[in-house]
């Protein structure tokens, strides 16, 4: 992992060292080899990570990775605090993923990836 990650297994510990008035932010990616949407939502919801205005994404729309961290990166404010089920939401690989993580902790955006092991509460 990096710095910038932190791996929680409750709800309390998503909320831990949040700054004042910081966004829960949880994403989802559809990929070959993560849970699917549905089920990365599922888990998010269930660690009381709020969604707001869920949509699966279209399967048709052409958006370069580029264009959607620039699109992810529009949304994030200093402080808001980033919930995935899976690092590899970042990145196509590992260099993606340790690039996004890279950039957003410049931006003082905390990550939280959620244990895989955890008990749904």
């Amino acid at each position: 992992m990096s710095e910038h990650v932190e791996e929680v297994t409750t709800r309390d510990e998503i909320w831990r060292a949040r700054p004042t008035d910081a966004r829960l932010v949880g994403i989802v990616v559809g990929r070959d080899g993560m849970p699917s949407i549905v089920e990365q939502r599922r888990q998010l919801t269930s660690f009381g990570v709020p969604i707001e205005g869920f949509r699966h994404p279209a399967p048709n729309v052409a958006e370069t990775w580029e264009e959607r961290l620039t699109r992810l990166f529009g949304r994030l404010e200093r402080g808001d605090v980033v919930v995935v089920t899976n690092v590899g939401v970042f990145g196509r690989d590992a260099s993606e993923e340790a690039q996004t993580i890279a950039e957003l902790g410049r931006r003082g955006i905390m990550i939280k990836v959620l244990a895989h092991e955890s008990p749904v509460a």
